[in-house]
């Protein structure tokens, strides 16, 4: 008998609507410790307002999200959510274009910095050994997700691939307990999508939650479980084999 996986996250009945026309229903599923799970939908079924709603971008009219077992209010903004472990990423890379790929990663670790801006204005002894720290971590980071010999370029150099690859090393350096994931393989050619693919599986079996939304079924071929959003409410979901054979997810998401 497998033993039951505690939730990390839980989305219990949340809604939301804009201008009086409802986005969202009676939402809910649950992201265990460790787990991979998938969300798709047609476009316009609400996917992007719900990741808003998650990371703290946007708060439920109805419902509410939990972290941890901890209630997320509206007193718990974004910044507060990533430094708990929850974190997003966009559908095209967020990189600071004019800085290189070491200090894209670096600006991760700042968040969770022990030393502080005043001290590091005086360059202080702990904001150097700090910085010497965070340098560190950074440079293992990148080569851990192939960036090892860019760590010195623009990151506004790279290809779409390497600047996803920035973007996931900078949002993993900070050690999350959940990354979503909002179209990663946007834009990416289909070897990068490859790459990408090996990426999340690696960073999954370290122990990372993942919530993943992808229109790419070759990477939502990994989710442990996946949830179909149409219209604002979830009608099905289980595995991708299974929603492979459910005609009303055929017939909303896959067009059949």
């Amino acid at each position: 008998m497998n033993a039951i996986v505690p939730s990390l996250l839980q989305v219990e009945g949340v809604g939301h609507a804009f201008g009086g026309v409802h986005v969202l229903s009676s939402v809910s599923f649950n992201v265990p410790h460790g787990g991979l799970i998938g969300l798709i939908g047609p476009n316009g079924s609400g996917k992007t307002t719900l990741f808003n709603i998650i990371c703290g971008f946007v708060h439920p009219l109805t419902g509410r999200v939990l972290f941890d077992n901890r209630a997320l209010d509206r007193s718990s903004n974004v910044v507060q959510r990533s430094r708990h472990g929850l974190l997003r990423t966009f559908q095209t890379p967020k990189v600071f274009e004019h800085l290189s790929v070491l200090e894209n990663v670096m600006a991760g670790l700042y968040k969770c910095s022990r030393g502080g801006v005043l001290a590091s204005m005086l360059r202080m002894p702990l904001a150097r050994r700090e910085m010497l720290r965070m340098q560190e971590l950074a440079e293992a980071t990148c080569n851990v997700f192939g960036l090892g010999s860019m760590m010195q370029r623009p990151a506004g150099s790279l290809t779409a691939g390497a600047r996803r690859n920035v973007e996931l090393a900078r949002a993993v350096v900070s050690e999350p307990r959940l990354l979503m994931l909002d179209e990663p393989s946007s834009g990416l050619a289909k070897e990068e999508v490859g790459q990408l693919r090996e990426q999340l599986a690696r960073i999954n079996q370290s122990g990372l939650a993942i919530l993943l939304v992808s229109h790419d079924m070759d990477l939502m071929s990994m989710v442990d479980r996946v949830h179909v959003l149409s219209s604002g409410e979830i009608i099905a979901s289980g595995t991708m084999a299974e929603m492979h054979r459910n005609p009303e997810v055929q017939q909303v998401y896959l067009g059949l």
